[in-house]
């Protein structure tokens, strides 16, 4: 058995499983040219030239003998008819393979050629080993700051021996006959096509490798639907839940609920009444009542027998989720579990449990089977901790405030059936504004003007406490500010705190006591604030899309008026601007969410989920499906409407 490393964190586990990767481009050392081609065609070529100089520097700019200090290196090559170029080499890893090169020799070299100040010029090209010239060879793609594509090409040099066994892998990870594997690939066997994918005579039998890895990563999508939906039968799983009583429940909610939770709580009862046990997703935008949605069918299954546990993913959620419920179905006992909790073992008999992780010891010391598992915020509780909690008859949910679109679902979830709130049942009018150290003034006017007439606002930072360059923009450093100038109308609140100091500032903020809450992301997820009407992130490059999108959501969310601002103390790069102002114009989750799938590729979303879900990535890493391509596959299933 070889230890992987690294590389489970592009969905391996195995080292023959590394074979199921698709290369990123190939590149043909079989026949290189020898005159310089026209540069700045944008294209890089295989080409031999004759070394005629090389000079070593180190950071100093000092000449140097050989690699030991060295940092820049300057060649001068000709091609077949003596005209010559200049090559700039940045690096000790470029120049250790210029070393051992005699003058006059021959030197295979793959890279772009330029024209800089005048000269036909290359800089740090790729020098083509020995054991690379005559073959096409695969180029990789590894992951940013987590794996190099050097050791996933090494991984795979290492395990093309086992590729028997990887080809049955692909098979099994497919959910593929053997037939059914020929007719989509056109190959005889699946060791074909890996040696096809990793050893091609030529660009273009490797390039069509790819494109039936591509098929292949679609009908995975589908089977794997097509599976969950064939599963067993199981004793013990069917909740004899009355839906005239979900009717009741239902009408208890201090809103009209809306139609999509109405949906929702249908497509969950349902499930809960069939004898299949319920492996669900119910996936809602921010303020579209998720915790209404899960809390109904959670009472109806308790009323009609049933022990039901909701996991939420911190003391705070826990409390708010356990008043929410008691309120709503006062007739409902709540039983709260959390890690800090009263001394002596909770009575998980009584009542709906409402608890953070530490239910699964709980349960596990008590005994307790639970028929109905809820986890709010599911990329929170990992496939272990599930594993623990549930018997092979319980019925699962999983809730997040994580806006997941469809086609997104198809690859994240691994085929799950999903049910989606994207309409808020309250009228929420959100303003969303990117400002900068300019208008500061204007910002802290907004502020005072907020809390003059009676509202709350909270600023965000990246840091709890930053370095001397970093500590004005952190929770700490503000917070002694704001105290400075509006005293015990001020309160802070962020991770490192403890959960009693945390409730205490959370409770304050709720009943409003405290007029302006400086956080850290603690309150990202699920907490709610009734008198919030301005929230400020100052740093938001530093967040995600989806985080922001999330904190946006704490504010009216009882309905109303609210204001999100993005403070910018300094500039930011294009990248981050962009993503920024995409934010500002969209106030749609579930469009910023297939927004941000296209940019980063649905295979990452697929490796991004296996905490969460158990699928770790498309059956090949490497490949990235665009929307259509997915829901083309999806359609022709009969997974989706053509519509």
């Amino acid at each position: 058995m070889h230890d992987i490393g690294r590389l489970t964190r592009l969905g391996f586990t195995t080292l023959p499983e590394c074979l199921l990767t698709v290369p990123k481009e190939y590149r043909d050392y079989q026949e290189p040219i020898e005159i310089l081609p026209m540069p700045n065609t944008g294209e890089s070529v295989y080409i031999a030239l004759t070394l005629a100089e090389r000079v070593i520097f180190n950071r100093s700019g000092e000449p140097v003998p050989d690699a030991k200090g060295a940092f820049r290196c300057l060649v001068k090559a000709v091609d077949g008819r003596g005209e010559r170029v200049h090559i700039t080499l940045i690096g000790k890893p470029s120049i250790e393979p210029w070393i051992e090169i005699e003058f006059g020799s021959v030197v295979h070299l793959y890279g772009e050629v330029i024209t800089f100040e005048g000269r036909l010029s290359i800089s740090n090209p790729t020098v083509v080993s020995t054991s690379q010239l005559g073959r096409v060879i695969p180029v990789y793609q590894g992951r940013a700051n987590q794996v190099s594509a050097g050791v996933l090409t090494d991984a795979i040099d290492t395990a093309l021996p086992h590729i028997n066994e990887a080809a049955c892998l692909l098979l099994e990870q497919g959910l593929l006959h053997e037939d059914a594997f020929r007719k989509l690939s056109g190959y005889d066997d699946p060791v074909t096509l890996l040696r096809t994918l990793h050893a091609p005579l030529s660009v273009r039998e490797g390039m069509d490798a790819i494109a039936v890895a591509k098929t292949l990563c679609v009908q995975a999508l589908v089977n794997q639907v097509e599976a969950h939906r064939t599963r067993p039968a199981v004793k013990g799983s069917l909740i004899r839940i009355d839906r005239l009583q979900v009717a009741d429940l239902i009408q208890r909610a201090p809103f009209t609920p809306s139609e999509d939770q109405l949906q929702a709580i249908d497509e969950i009862v349902s499930d809960l009444r069939s004898p299949y046990p319920m492996e669900r997703v119910l996936s809602g935008d921010v303020s579209t009542g998720k915790s209404f949605t899960f809390m109904v069918p959670a009472a109806a299954s308790y009323l009609a027998g049933a022990k039901v546990a909701i996991i939420a993913p911190s003391q705070i959620l826990v409390e708010q989720l356990a008043t929410e419920l008691s309120e709503l179905f006062y007739e409902i006992p709540v039983t709260k579990v959390v890690s800090k909790g009263p001394k002596g073992r909770p009575d998980l008999s009584d009542g709906i449990v409402v608890g953070t992780t530490a239910v699964l010891a709980a349960a596990r010391k008590a005994g307790i089977v639970f028929d109905v598992v809820i986890a709010d915020e599911q990329h929170r509780f990992s496939v272990g901790q599930r594993k623990k909690l549930l018997a092979e008859h319980t019925n699962f949910l999983e809730a997040t405030a994580t806006a997941i679109p469809r086609t997104v679902a198809l690859v994240k979830l691994g085929g799950l059936p999903i049910s989606i709130l994207r309409s808020t049942p309250v009228k929420r009018d959100i303003v969303t504004r990117i400002i900068t150290a300019n208008a500061r003034q204007k910002l802290n006017e907004l502020v005072m003007s907020v809390i003059q007439q009676g509202g709350q606002a909270a600023f965000i930072y990246p840091v709890v406490n930053g370095d001397e360059h970093g500590a004005r923009n952190s929770v700490e450093a503000a917070y002694g500010r704001f105290k400075r100038a509006l005293g015990d109308d001020v309160g802070m609140v962020h991770g490192g705190m403890s959960e009693g100091e945390k409730n205490e500032v959370i409770g304050k903020m709720k009943n409003g006591a405290i007029k302006l809450l400086v956080a850290s992301t603690v309150i990202e997820v699920g907490v709610t604030f009734p008198g919030l009407i301005l929230l400020v992130v100052v740093k938001p490059e530093n967040f995600g899309v989806s985080q922001l999108h999330q904190l946006r959501g704490r504010l009216a969310r009882k309905g109303g008026k609210g204001f999100f601002i993005m403070y910018l103390p300094e500039p930011v790069v294009p990248s981050a601007s962009e993503r920024l102002r995409m934010l500002s114009e969209c106030n749609d989750g579930f469009v910023l969410a297939e927004r941000d799938a296209e940019i980063r590729g649905y295979g990452d979303l697929a490796t991004d989920s296996e905490k969460q879900s158990g699928h770790t990535r498309l059956l090949f890493w490497g490949v990235n499906l665009t929307k259509q391509e997915i829901e083309q596959g999806a359609m022709k299933a009969g997974l989706i409407s053509a519509s």
